[in-house]
């Protein structure tokens, strides 16, 4: 007979988690759930977000469950209980929508971050735990550690030794599909961005191109549904695009096993999603916030060059902002000797 102590340890817990939209702000918190599903482990994870990430969290390993949601549509009552019991909910969102969500669902405790929209009072009605906004007052916090790891606050609710300056997603951890085998070494360029004014260029990327593949390199171009109006453009320069490829596919372009050397883009989300799978990589960034919004550096896995204006300044956002112009200010050389770096 089981005594008390072995029922305990052997029934499973349930954890959601509730995700931001932009797949950047998603990949970069996305070791949160992981994290928390380890502290109340044996669990099982439910991931609940809107249709622009809900393929990758399907990809990802330790996520048992994927609820697609829209956020002008309420759940019913019976629509939040057919979810089940939870034991936690942490809520990375910033919106009354999510609190509502949460307040809904069955659950033990949950616990997110105090904001606009979520003020203190909301907070203390829904929450067992949460990050107050006066947290953020701390310089250290705020200036100088990394995005991932201020997103980490939320777990170190439960466990205060916690922490991650970058998401790591490992073989186990992520969904990848083989792409066919490619006789030169690929070199990935991402050219989407969430704001337009963060892009490069594709005239620069083309320059790249060009050089790299007189060098042996075999170039490829990733598009999303931005750029669908780019692919003439790369097909009148002769080079290769994958047009709105989903995550299993765009994970196995990026694996250095697969024959890809290098991923070359903007500050978006997929060059986090290259990162973080292990791909050397190189990120033309228009602001000063190299560690702070994109946190990784040269690690045992591989190399991760940042570039970015010589003028750049943590105070970019703030005091200038004019990223069109700054983003400009990266040259063709610097990424082509960026690239070498980060193959070495």
């Amino acid at each position: 007979m089981e005594s008390d102590a072995t029922r305990k340890w052997n029934v499973v817990s349930h954890e959601a988690f509730f995700s931001q939209d932009l797949i950047g702000d998603a990949l970069v918190w996305a070791n949160l759930p992981k994290a928390m599903a380890k502290r109340f482990a044996p669990c099982e994870v439910t991931v609940f977000c809107t249709k622009g990430v809900a393929e990758l969290f399907w990809c990802m390993a330790f996520c048992d469950r994927v609820v697609e949601y829209d956020p002008d549509k309420p759940w019913s009552a019976e629509e939040a209980h057919s979810f089940g019991h939870f034991d936690v909910v942490l809520n990375t969102r910033y919106d009354a929508d999510s609190a509502a969500r949460v307040e809904a669902l069955d659950h033990d405790e949950a616990c997110g971050f105090e904001n606009i929209d979520i003020p203190e009072a909301v907070c203390k009605r829904i929450y067992v735990r949460y990050v107050p906004l006066s947290r953020w007052d701390d310089f250290h916090l705020r200036r100088e550690t990394s995005v991932t790891d201020q997103g980490a606050e939320l777990v170190r609710l439960y466990d205060p030794d916690y922490h991650c300056e970058f998401v790591e997603l490992g073989k186990t951890d992520f969904v990848r599909e083989a792409p066919e085998p490619s006789e030169a070494p690929r070199i990935v360029f991402v050219l989407g961005a969430s704001d337009p004014a963060k892009s490069w260029g594709l005239e620069n990327y083309l320059g790249v191109a060009r050089s790299i593949k007189g060098r042996g390199f075999r170039p490829l171009f990733l598009l999303g549904p931005g750029e669908r109006g780019l692919v003439p453009r790369v097909a009148e320069a002769e080079f290769e695009a994958g047009v709105c490829l989903p995550f299993r596919k765009i994970a196995g372009l990026f694996d250095p096993d697969y024959g890809t050397a290098c991923v070359v883009g903007n500050d978006t989300g997929l060059m986090h999603l290259a990162c973080a799978l292990g791909a050397p990589s190189v990120t033309i960034i228009p602001h000063g916030h190299h560690f702070t919004w994109f946190p990784y550096g040269a690690d045992e896995r591989a190399r991760h060059v940042c570039l970015a204006p010589a003028c750049a300044t943590p105070m970019c956002v703030s005091e200038c902002g004019d990223f069109a112009t700054c983003v400009g200010k990266v040259s063709v050389d610097q990424v082509l000797a960026g690239i070498e770096e980060a193959m070495k």
